[in-house]
């Protein structure tokens, strides 16, 4: 394998790993640290990154599994098909899998129906669910796990540890940047209206069209949600051209639900998400023959390219801790890695 390329992968799956595992260990997954200043979590696009991710570290796959089976009944489910659908971040058969396989400690259908949705309509060679270094982690003869060879996809039977925690270790739990989205689903039910609410508290004054885009519901849900919220005087709104603007009084809101951490502020998930799959996809599927220093920064601009729009709108919209001097990762001042780090970055305050 080349040298600069085999650099370059293991860097990336360094730093993306261990940003993905620090994230939930903010909301109560097992890990050895969590992250320095905690974002704000939006699990569906987030859990979508990390079960593509986390295809190379076997640990952390379970991990979150093992949350999903203490926590899944604060995921909406409904909307993680839906970003599925759009931004494909994951393999239609990992998230099957895993909906299966909660379906057995879930009761509502919500995850049985997911899981029949993604179900292959045909067999299919199995692969291996988890590789490393191009090699798939699974033995040959070893006994696969039930459900996930039933979507052609090997790997040992699943055993969780247990050892994840409840989003809100106690009913009187703060509102905190990492549980504010799962505390307002707690207060308004696993619905649209929590993430609007969310969105419009934490990123401010937006319309419609934006909030659907961002949160990857219809405009049309969008719109219906903020009617309902507005008549109840949760948001006000004031025209902008032709353009309706939905807003609140976030100050006083967030001082209302005793949110005491002011740097909490929204963090763009989805985007994030969608540059971070595509640049491990294009990195782990690059060809080794004849690929030169030369060639791979060109390939890392290329990719740069299609995922800038990306990167830019998940940039943290205050200071960063900045890696001077750090070559976390190969490349060329302002380049692909540079601005990877910069959307990595812990969060700090002004």
């Amino acid at each position: 394998m080349s040298e600069s390329l085999n650099r370059f992968r293991e860097k990336l799956s360094e730093l993306v790993l261990n940003f993905v595992l620090e994230q939930w260990a903010a909301v109560g997954v097992m890990a050895t640290r969590a992250p320095e200043q905690a974002r704000v979590i939006d699990p569906e696009p987030l859990l979508l990154l990390t079960l593509e991710v986390a295809r190379h570290d076997p640990r952390t796959f379970d991990e979150v599994l093992d949350w999903l089976m203490t926590n899944g009944r604060w995921i909406n489910v409904a909307r993680l098909s839906a970003l599925f659908d759009a931004d494909r971040i994951c393999a239609p058969e990992v998230l099957g899998a895993v909906a299966a396989t909660l379906s057995g400690h879930d009761k509502t259908p919500k995850w049985r129906k997911l899981a029949a949705r993604l179900k292959p309509l045909q067999d299919k060679s199995a692969e291996a669910l988890f590789r490393k270094n191009g090699q798939p982690l699974f033995l040959l003869g070893s006994e696969p796990d039930a459900t996930f060879i039933s979507y052609g996809l090997l790997r040992t039977p699943v055993e969780t540890r247990g050892l994840s925690s409840p989003v809100f270790s106690s009913p009187a739990s703060e509102w905190s940047a990492a549980n504010f989205m799962f505390k307002a689903r707690a207060l308004f039910g696993v619905s649209i209206r929590a993430d609007v609410f969310s969105f419009i508290v934490l990123q401010g004054a937006s319309n419609p069209t934006r909030i659907a885009r961002e949160l990857g519901y219809s405009q049309r849900r969008v719109q219906d949600a903020l009617l309902d919220m507005t008549s109840a005087g949760l948001f006000q709104v004031r025209n902008i051209g032709n353009a309706k603007e939905y807003f609140a009084d976030s100050e006083r809101v967030l001082r209302f639900l005793g949110a005491l951490d002011e740097g909490i502020c929204w963090f763009d998930w989805r985007p994030e998400s969608r540059a971070l799959s595509t640049v491990w996809r294009r990195a782990f599927a690059m060809r080794e023959e004849n690929l030169t220093a030369y060639i791979l920064e060109s390939e890392q601009e290329k990719i740069l390219r299609e995922v800038e729009n990306d990167l830019l709108r998940a940039i943290p919209k205050r200071a960063v801790i900045t890696h001077a001097g750090a070559d976390l990762l190969p490349g060329k001042p302002h380049g692909l890695m540079e601005k990877l780090q910069r959307t990595l970055s812990p969060l700090i305050r002004r």
